[in-house]
Order: C-alpha cells, then structure tokens, then sequence
C-alpha cells in the first residue's frame, strides 16, 4: 500500500466534491479495499489454483487499469467544485469508491499478490489467519489517516492547482501503469531485465 502516493489521485478524482461527500466517498473505498483484500486473503490460495492465475497477470491487468484511470486524468477538463449544500449522488460515490480508489488504488495488484502468495506460502492455521487479519486492519487505518489529512492540501492549491496536480498525476500514474506492466511480463518470462 502507498498512502501519501494515493494522496493525489484521491484528491483528483473527488476534488469537484465537498469535505463531506469527499469523506465518505473515502470511507467507502477504505471499506471495499478492506473487503477485497480480505477475499483475496482467505480465498487466495484457491482462487489462483482454480484459475490457474500467476502473479505476473495480476500486475499486467492492474498496470492496463492504472493506464486507463491515468489517460482520463489527462483527458479531463476543469471539475467546478460544489457548494457544501450540495449533496452527491449516491450511487456516483460508490463508483468512485469503488474504482479507481478501493481498487486498484488502495488494495492493488501488487498488494492483492503479495497477500495471495504469503498465504499460498504457508499452511492455513488461526494464527496466520488472526495475523492477517491485525495487519490488513492496521494498514487500511494509516490509509485511512494519511489520505484523509491530504484533503487538507485541497484548501491550499484551490480548484485550479487541483487541475494542474491532477495533470501531473496522470503522467506518473501512466508511468507507474508502465512499469507495472513492465513487471508484470518480467514475472511471466515474457521478457528479460535488460542489466
């Protein structure tokens, strides 16, 4: 997970919402990742036997939506922020909740294979199970935190420096697209480091 990194994709994509709607928007993201990841932990061992998925096609599909979030951050015109009286669509904040924030901002490929193959590593027991358990909880929690404080910085820059910021998030998150599927084809053997 990359909190203070997802800072200004969350910022970009709720930056036309007020601090309320933004909050819960957050508050569902943190909830679906948390739901998601949970999945993949007690599932995840039986999920890539069953479909015979590798690690490397994790990261390819995370890198191929990363490019696809990032492309309409650059495409996108200027958003008109909204008055505090005015209230968000429901089904609009769990879009966006859903995607790109809960996935695959905050529970990413590269957090849903790690979590996949250290179970897939080890025998199942209640120990492990209550470890992942604490761990998952602890790291959505700090997400939760360090995202949240970052909507500060919106009252900072304003609408037009939430625009430009969200200009340059997109060039590095088709970077980040990139390399993630970069790793992806290196994990498959599809191609070879160049040293």
């Amino acid at each position: 997970m990359d909190p203070v990194g997802n800072i200004p994709p969350f910022l970009a994509v709720t930056g036309g919402f007020n601090e309320q709607d933004r909050l819960k928007i957050l508050k569902k993201a943190i909830l679906v990742a948390g739901f998601v990841l949970l999945v993949f932990a007690v599932f995840g061992r039986f999920i890539l036997l069953f479909f015979g998925i590798t690690p490397g096609a994790f990261y390819i599909s995370g890198g191929i939506l990363l490019f696809t979030i990032s492309f309409e951050m650059i495409q996108s015109k200027p958003k008109t922020r909204q008055t505090p009286e005015s209230s968000i669509d429901p089904q609009e904040s769990m879009m966006i909740a859903v995607f790109p924030l809960a996935i695959p901002l905050i529970a990413g490929p590269g957090t849903i294979t790690t979590i996949m193959l250290n179970v897939a590593r080890t025998p199942f027991s209640p120990d492990i199970a209550v470890t992942i358990l604490l761990v998952l909880i602890l790291s959505l929690t700090v997400q939760f935190i360090i995202m949240r404080s970052g909507a500060v910085l919106l009252g900072f820059i304003g609408t037009t420096g939430m625009f430009v910021l969200e200009k340059i998030m997109g060039l590095i998150l088709a970077g980040m697209s990139v390399q993630i599927t970069y790793d992806g084809l290196l994990k498959l053997g599809i191609i070879h480091a160049i040293a």
